[in-house]
């Protein structure tokens, strides 16, 4: 009878040595919930926010870029104008004020199209925030399942929202090569 309550003894207290472990186990998981349903909460709102500063900044740019259409498209007509007045075609051109208000319609023009050239940022932008957008929403959606996990709750686990996005996670300003191959790609992409 002694051996028995040894054994009794032992298996209550590996039973009590598990249930704290258990216990302790439990807790981690709880104090864990709430920063996970707090990040669970703000990955969307992060989301939301990259998306409207794209949509913003995309609105601006297209605005800019009419505007200086509008400018591009003035400047050629006064340039095929001035080289429609009397004596531009000879080599008295580079004396008259004619043709000094030509050159300076000229270069006008081409800063203008180097403007052109720059806003192109506005689309590089959008692209990497299109990126860090969807790289949030994955994260967001690998939050729901270790909240759902944490909880036991099944509604948590439920799949976010996930918006369908085009871009190019490798866009960048300074290297703008891209092969006509790289675009349709991501046309192919984003019809799939």
């Amino acid at each position: 009878m002694p051996v028995s309550e040894t054994l009794r003894t032992k298996i209550q207290m590996e039973v009590k040595e598990l249930s704290d472990s258990i216990n302790g186990i439990v807790e981690t998981f709880r104090s864990m919930r709430s920063p996970l349903v707090e990040s669970r909460e703000k990955v969307p709102q992060a989301t939301v926010q990259l998306d409207k500063i794209a949509d913003q900044t995309e609105a601006a740019a297209h605005l800019m870029l009419d505007k200086i259409e509008e400018i591009t498209q003035r400047e050629e007509d006064v340039i095929r104008r001035l080289k429609e007045l009397p004596g531009m075609t000879g080599s008295e051109e580079s004396q008259s004020p004619v043709a000094e208000i030509l050159n300076l319609a000229q270069t006008n023009l081409d800063d203008v199209y180097m403007v052109m050239d720059a806003l192109q940022f506005q689309d590089i932008t959008t692209q990497q925030i299109q990126h860090a957008a969807a790289m949030l929403e994955e994260i967001e959606a690998k939050l729901q399942r270790i909240v759902s996990i944490v909880t036991g709750d099944d509604d948590a686990g439920n799949e976010p929202h996930v918006k369908t996005r085009v871009y190019d996670p490798h866009a960048d300003f300074v290297d703008r090569k891209a092969d006509q191959s790289d675009v349709d790609s991501m046309f192919d992409k984003a019809k799939k």
